[in-house]
């Protein structure tokens, strides 16, 4: 028998969505990657990832998304 664990999932507030925007765009930027990349629609979900497990700071979760790139080969 296989057995889900649902996490509760934060609601993403305006407020959450501009902080998301604001940490893809200059991840991007400093990049020079479109949002709308391969790169960047898995940075987006990776943000998202970490906003919903609890990180909510900005220059935190800019900080993950550097990480994350360096982290991959």
């Amino acid at each position: 028998m296989v057995t889900k664990t649902d996490w509760p999932k934060e609601a993403l507030t305006s407020e959450a969505m501009e902080a998301l925007d604001r940490v893809l765009r200059a991840w991007c930027l400093e990049r020079a990657v479109a949002v709308d990349s391969e790169q960047g629609q898995a940075t987006a979900k990776a943000l998202i990832d970490w906003f919903e497990f609890g990180v909510h700071d900005e220059q935190e979760l800019a900080r993950l998304a550097r990480d994350e790139l360096q982290m991959k080969p």
